[in-house]
């Protein structure tokens, strides 16, 4: 019994939209991990990502729910990634300041001096997510 010519065609193209939403959240984790200002850069593939995520879910729209979890997964984390990035632009002096001072710590004593920045957090307990 060989396969339908329409389910082929359409594995392809479901194949064909979802590499790219991969490779682009891939590469937008990858850049979280640079410094900052740098790591801005990540709001780009995430964005392209999130758009290309909605095309796949309203090309998916007939389908059954099982063939749309992980688009919604990966639009869920994203858009998360996408948020983390956004506090860390709204509170950018505290995250450089926080940051610069992990990479000069040395000690021990200078890392939990360190978490004072941490803490002057808007909600007091650690805010920085990296």
């Amino acid at each position: 019994m060989s396969p339908d010519p329409r389910d082929i065609a359409f594995a392809r193209e479901k194949a064909r939209r979802t590499l790219p939403v991969s490779l682009l959240v891939l590469l937008g984790i990858i850049a979280m991990y640079l410094p900052l200002p740098k790591r801005f850069v990540a709001a780009l593939p995430f964005v392209v990502a999130i758009v290309m995520t909605v095309r796949l879910l309203r090309f998916l729209r007939g389908r059954t729910g099982r063939e749309k979890v992980w688009p919604a997964i990966t639009l869920a984390l994203t858009g998360l990634l996408l948020a983390s990035l956004a506090v860390q632009a709204v509170f950018y002096p505290t995250v450089r300041r926080y940051e610069e001072c992990l990479a000069n710590a040395q000690t021990s004593t200078a890392r939990a001096a360190c978490e004072q920045i941490r803490q002057q957090g808007p909600f007091g307990v650690g805010f920085i997510v990296r």
